[in-house]
């Protein structure tokens, strides 16, 4: 056979084909992002705020109820004063990709302390636009005016942020489903308890140990090392380290061999009673032990 006939009998491999479209990995029950935030958390790629598989959870499932993707959530919600916000540029993103919008025009009038921001956004279906406005002396009321950080920084686009926020609120609630902005809400104090202290009741004196209690005391081990005892990490504040208490049952799922060793160990930690009345928590909970469930086929 000449080298040219053996050239055409050798199989063609298949062409490469570009364009193709790349589409977010979504999550379609609650164990998917439990381990789409497990991934980022342990990556080192979680935002400032976000860096426990818990919160960025939390964050996974806001976005999603607004239409953001994991990844694009994880990035445009953030946790401010204790509440889940989005970040003006993504509020404006999910207004615009909503199809609701028509347009939306933003501007600043004046120069030095007249200076007044304004938003306008037009819903389709709407005769009348909804306008909103944050001038100098509306930051002035608000203490804002010269606060260190941003408001010194960035003055101008902190004057226009303010008003797209109220804007965006008044216009498109629906699309927003209750997130604030994050730009407006960082600006709030967080409430503070200022009610004096009740005094303090002092201890009842202890009751002398009888003989038998002393003798007991004596033979026994201190409370904190009974063997096969389950201690429940804390965080040092009173409440319970939940990082820690899903590191631990994880760890503890992984060297169950089989659905009765699992029963065991969710027997013993107990997780339903440990987070009672906390359904997030509780959902994570269940979300390791059915994964491990079906790891080992059960």
């Amino acid at each position: 056979m000449s080298d040219l006939a053996a050239v055409e009998a050798a199989p063609r491999l298949p062409t490469l084909q570009a364009g193709g479209t790349v589409k977010a990995i979504v999550p379609q029950d609650f164990d998917g992002a439990w381990r789409i935030a497990v991934a980022v958390t342990k990556a080192g790629m979680a935002p400032k705020g976000l860096e426990s598989p818990e919160k960025a959870m939390v964050a996974i499932m806001h976005g999603m109820e607004v239409g953001l993707t994991p990844m694009a959530a994880l990035q445009s919600i953030a946790v401010v004063n204790g509440r889940p916000t989005i970040w003006g540029d993504g509020a404006i993103g999910l207004v615009r990709g909503s199809g609701k919008c028509e347009w939306i025009k933003e501007r600043i009038d004046g120069e030095g302390e007249t200076m007044v921001a304004l938003c306008e956004v037009k819903r389709k279906g709407e005769d009348d636009p909804i306008k909103a406005t944050f001038s100098v002396a509306d930051a002035k009321k608000a203490s804002l005016w010269g606060k260190a950080g941003p408001w010194q920084q960035y003055p101008k686009r902190m004057l226009a942020m303010r008003a797209r926020a109220f804007a965006l609120r008044d216009g498109f609630a629906d699309i927003l489903r209750g997130l604030g902005i994050a730009e407006e809400v960082q600006d709030f104090q967080p409430m503070r308890d200022v009610t004096p202290p009740k005094p303090p009741v002092p201890p009842a004196p202890p009751a002398p140990p009888s003989e038998t209690q002393t003798e007991n005391t004596a033979s026994s081990e201190p409370e904190n090392v009974i063997e096969g005892e389950i201690i429940t990490p804390d965080a040092g504040n009173g409440e319970i380290d939940t990082t820690a208490f899903f590191e631990a049952l994880e760890a503890e799922m992984a060297h169950a061999q089989s659905a009765e060793d699992v029963e065991e160990v969710w027997i013993a930690r107990d997780p339903l009673a440990v987070f009672d009345g906390d359904d997030i928590n509780q959902g994570i909970a269940k979300a390791i032990k059915n994964r491990r469930l079906k790891e080992i086929g059960g």
